[in-house]
Parts: C-alpha cells; sequence; structure tokens
C-alpha cells in the first residue's frame, strides 16, 4: 500500500488512462487551470471550498474514481491509501556466472594500498583537526576565579538596569493594549420582498464581494448581472460552468430566467430564494452591500 495526496490519485489515475489536460478539459469541462490546481494540491488557486467539492466530484467520476473517498480526504486533510504493488523487476538484472567471476577478479585486483590511500589521509586530516581545535580551547581558557568576580559585577548591575526598565515599561503601557483583538464578524443577509422581486441586504460582505453563481444538475438558467466584471453582463448557467463575479458597486441587480435550480452564494453565505412565488419563471433580484 502507498499514500498519496489527492492531487497525486487524480494525476496517477489520468496517467494510466493517458489523457492529456486538454483531453480531461473537453471532456470534463473544467478550466484546465483548475485541473493542474486540483492535481497539485493547490486549492488556494480555486474559487471556494463549494467548487473544490464540485470539480473533486466531477473529475473523479469522470476518470472512474471513488469521489466520497477524495472529498473526505480533501475535507481532513488526509492522505488516500493506495494499492500500488513495486515493480522490483525494473532495476533487476541477471549476472551469469562468468560475469560474477570477471568482477570480483577486477575489483580485488582494484582493493590494492591505493584503495586505501585517500581514506586513511582524510581520516589523519580529521584527527589532526580535532587535536588542533583541544589545544586551541584549553590555550584560550581564563581563569574561573576572574570570571566568577566579572560575572557577578556585571549580573548584580544589569538586575538593577532590568528591573528599573521593568518598573517603566509597566508605567508607560496602557492597559488597553492587552485587549484581545476583535473577531471579523460573520457576513448576514436580510431578503425582502415578494412575488418575483427580491431585495438582499448583506452586511459585513467581505472586500471585493464574490457572487458564486452555480445551478443543479442537468438545469440551464440565464442569467443578467449588473455592477460586476462578469463578462458581456450575462451568462448561461449550466452545472458544468459555475460562475463567481465580483461586484463593482453596492448595488447590484440580477435578473434571471428562473429560480428553480438556482444557487447563489455571496462568499461563503447562501443567500435564501425560497421566497420567490414562482420558481419556473424570471425573477428579479437586487443586492444591496452595506
Amino acid at each position: 500500500m502507498v499514500e498519496k495526496t489527492v492531487g497525486q490519485v487524480l494525476r496517477a489515475k489520468r496517467a494510466t488512462l493517458d489523457m492529456t489536460l486538454k483531453q480531461v478539459e473537453d471532456y470534463t469541462k473544467i478550466q484546465k487551470t483548475y485541473i493542474i490546481a486540483l492535481e497539485q494540491d493547490d486549492y488556494d488557486a480555486l474559487p471556494g471550498d463549494f467548487y473544490i467539492k464540485a470539480y473533486l466530484k466531477q473529475y473523479a467520476e469522470r476518470l472512474g474514481l471513488d469521489s466520497d473517498q477524495l472529498i473526505d480526504a480533501y475535507e481532513e486533510g488526509a492522505m488516500i491509501e493506495v494499492d500500488e504493488p513495486i515493480d522490483h523487476s525494473v532495476n533487476y538484472r541477471f549476472i551469469k556466472p562468468s560475469e560474477r567471476d570477471d568482477q570480483e577478479q577486477v575489483t580485488n585486483a582494484r582493493k590494492t594500498w591505493r584503495y586505501y590511500l585517500p581514506i586513511t589521509i582524510l581520516g589523519g586530516v580529521a584527527c589532526l583537526i580535532v587535536i588542533a581545535i583541544s589545544i586551541v580551547v584549553l590555550l584560550n581558557n581564563p581563569k574561573k576565579d576572574d570570571i566568577a568576580e566579572n560575572l557577578y559585577t556585571v549580573s548584580a548591575s544589569s538586575s538593577v538596569s532590568t528591573k528599573s526598565s521593568q518598573k517603566q515599561e509597566k508605567k508607560s503601557t496602557p492597559e488597553s493594549s492587552s485587549a484581545p483583538t476583535p473577531a471579523t464578524p460573520k457576513t448576514e443577509i436580510q431578503v425582502t420582498g415578494q412575488g418575483q422581486t427580491l431585495t438582499a441586504k448583506v452586511k459585513h460582505a467581505p472586500n471585493p464581494v464574490k457572487v458564486n453563481l452555480s445551478v443543479a444538475e442537468n438545469t440551464e438558467i440565464w442569467l443578467g448581472m449588473t455592477n460586476s466584471d462578469l463578462a458581456g453582463g450575462q451568462v448561461t448557467l449550466t452545472s458544468q460552468t459555475p460562475v463567481v463575479a465580483t461586484l463593482s458597486d453596492k448595488t447590484t441587480v440580477l435578473t434571471v430566467g428562473k429560480t428553480s435550480g438556482l444557487m447563489i452564494n455571496i462568499g461563503d453565505t447562501p443567500l435564501d430564494l425560497s421566497s420567490i412565488g414562482a420558481p419556473d419563471t424570471p425573477a428579479t433580484l437586487t443586492i444591496e452591500i452595506e
């Protein structure tokens, strides 16, 4: 059994199937940069935890691997045991009896006094260095009495100066300096409205604000978005092509063909779309960053 990381398991399986990165990209519909990041265990290069798990599941199932095992290993930061026997035949070479005799004769012929001469010289030099260091240390060793007196004088004066400096630091240091650093508040989303028009007010959002857009499997939804870096301001979402858009203003309007199967996360916080009256008809959502 051999222990491998999640990325090593994916890369080894792809190599076994003799597939290039371009072929995997066309087969899985995952960007090649994300495939490389998964195989290198570079999860910081991926959009977020939600997409890491989604890409792992999709990639593993396309390669015929156990996606649940890979996702569990990723979440726990653990290694995966792989049954990979060691092939000793690669480095094995049969030596004929006649060749063995010839090799032994050559080896014995080479081991003359010249063979051992470098080792002997190096050993002698090492011994001389150790002896020289020992002599220098003994000659430069000062008397113990002088050292004790000097140490006592220095330690007494340094003790007095240390105490005075500690008192000054206590006086000059404000009590507020020991206060703990406040924790970063969690993102809060308040959804108001009814029917096909909702307003989401977001508090404590991270900067820059990123909106993760994805849909359920076998679902296709058209979506338009203002004040973001979304190319062309619109996109057709599928389960193979989730989108991460960065907001450029505090107010953003989303127009969607339907909300059934649509998932919207602001950062890592999901947005509740259950107030929509008719999920299978067009709807409008306004996001306000406070």
